[in-house]
């Protein structure tokens, strides 16, 4: 009876650490402003595998910024949603017509892409209004061909709102190394508000 109870403590131990070892493993920098960023997908063995999707999200007061970076077909999908949680709509006032932005950066830095690079924006003063407990989804996407000049030095994919403080950052998609047969998935805790990105 004693050996059947061993045994099957033995089987919940493995099981719970099997578990905890898969929970996502993050690392922490000091700055201003909090978010997580967490590369999603993974291997249950090892050798080397893709990591499709990247994500990364930010809270300040009642607004959630979150950021999603998907590869598929050899282009970049990049996705920034922000949400109003709070009880008045949340308004930006803009120098000009624009109202999102999105990069691509290096390890240094500086800038590889930019949505808003070649396009024209009203010069004239506007503002941007999420309602409250509604969201604004922003998109944008980087054909193959143009991502592919780039690729091998971006590091990074940032989005913000023009005119705030706030940025969003997180790591781009990239073929990584499973070292075991835990399938656990990797993310960076991305601490500080910018900026993230070299004009």
């Amino acid at each position: 009876m004693r050996s059947k109870i061993f045994a099957a403590t033995a089987i919940l131990t493995g099981i719970f650490a099997f578990s905890f070892l898969s929970l996502p493993q993050a690392s922490a920098h000091i700055g201003t402003g909090i978010g997580i960023s967490l590369p999603m997908g993974g291997s249950a063995g090892g050798g080397t595998y893709v990591r499709p999707e990247s994500y990364a999200a930010v809270t300040h007061e009642s607004i959630i910024e979150e950021l999603t970076v998907k590869e598929r077909s050899g282009r970049l999908l990049l996705e920034y949603k922000v949400t109003n949680n709070g009880d008045e709509p949340y308004t930006v006032e803009h120098r000009d017509g624009q109202v999102y932005d999105f990069a691509v950066l290096d390890k240094n830095g500086k800038a590889l892409w930019r949505w808003s690079d070649g396009m024209a924006f009203t010069q004239a003063l506007t503002s941007s209004s999420i309602d409250a407990h509604k969201s604004e989804v922003y998109t944008a996407e980087i054909e193959r061909k143009d991502y592919k000049k780039f690729k091998d030095d971006a590091v990074l994919v940032t989005a913000w709102m023009v005119d705030t403080p706030i940025k969003v950052s997180t790591k781009v998609t990239e073929a990584a190394t499973s070292s075991g047969g835990s399938g656990a998935i990797f993310g960076t805790i991305v601490i500080g508000n910018g900026p993230w990105y070299d004009d």
